[in-house]
């Protein structure tokens, strides 16, 4: 990895979350030796890419390739949607406590459908699930081949479609850090539930990535968020945090997993303290755990829990 260097020159984007132009240049590659600028915001520690697309060039790459350039699966079947259900049983289990009789769920990022159709099967059909996913493959399958509802198309797309303050339960799966702008997201994300309503949302951990550093960061992931950044844009965007844990995937601790609740409007208005991420910290910590990966040969104990977890 680059070491870390101060920016010198004008930013070319601002930070999603605390609006800052300050950052620290952290990495210029990422996977497969991309050319991608990873930095660190000096005020918050959001890490980030810098820049990022545009939200036409984002739109382009999750309606068309993003599938394709991932998984190779462009055009899904049964054996790939069998594949997704073993990666969705952690979530799951997560929010089960969620899936009331009667409850309205939406999916943002559904893909071919594995957990909405997992969840649907929990509650039966007193309730009611909607998916969004922007790839049109994956949409038709999960709308032809298991029977949901899926619109096709990105959040800020499709949200116009459905009625305001009408669900339960919103859910992110991985989903989040490839948003163009996670404030955005949250804001409509809040819009859409009821009061009292829940969003739950899970991302890649950026204290535990799991995997060396040149892997983790990619151009499908624009932000790479940690408990606390996590925390933080949740309350921006009006949101009151539940809960923020760090779950072990493959590797321990991998997994930010968060429960965020839609305070009424007398609920609202409460001040809360932001406690900020130390970029150089940051930056020093990612490089101790990169040093961690490769000394106690994570990559080769990954490959066997990955192996046992498929197989639960």
């Amino acid at each position: 990895m680059k070491s870390t260097t101060a920016i010198t020159e004008e930013p070319k984007q601002v930070c999603d979350l605390c609006g800052s132009a300050r950052y620290l240049v952290f990495a210029t590659r990422g996977r497969g030796g991309s050319k991608l600028t990873t930095v660190i915001c000096e005020d918050c520690g959001l890490v980030y890419t810098n820049p990022r697309p545009t939200e036409r060039e984002n739109s382009k790459f999750y309606h068309t390739s993003y599938w394709g350039a991932y998984k190779n699966q462009s055009m899904p079947d049964e054996r790939f949607f069998q594949r997704r259900l073993p990666k969705i049983r952690p979530i799951l289990a997560q929010l089960r406590p969620y899936l009331k009789p009667g409850v309205r769920v939406l999916e943002i990022g559904c893909s071919v459908g594995a957990l909405l159709w997992s969840m649907k099967e929990v509650v039966g059909s007193t309730g009611q699930f909607i998916g969004i996913e922007p790839h049109e493959g994956h949409a038709q399958f999960a709308r032809e081949k298991k029977g949901l509802e899926v619109h096709n198309g990105l959040l800020e797309e499709v949200s116009h479609k459905l009625k305001p303050a009408s669900f339960d339960l919103v859910v992110m799966n991985h989903v989040l850090e490839h948003t163009i702008s996670p404030t955005a997201t949250l804001v409509t994300v809040k819009k859409l539930l009821k009061p009292h309503g829940h969003y739950v949302v899970e991302v890649p951990n950026v204290e535990a990535p799991g995997s060396r550093l040149s892997h983790f960061f990619h151009v499908a992931h624009h932000y790479s968020f940690s408990p606390r950044t996590l925390q933080r844009l949740a309350q921006k965007s009006g949101f009151a945090a539940k809960r923020v844990d760090s779950l072990d995937g493959d590797l321990p601790g991998t997994r930010l997993n968060a429960v965020f609740e839609k305070p009424t409007a007398a609920e609202t208005g409460v001040t809360t303290r932001f406690i900020r991420d130390d970029a150089n910290e940051r930056a020093a910590a990612l490089r101790r755990y990169e040093r961690w990966y490769w000394l106690t040969a994570a990559s080769f104990r990954k490959k066997i829990t990955h192996w046992q977890r498929q197989r639960m």
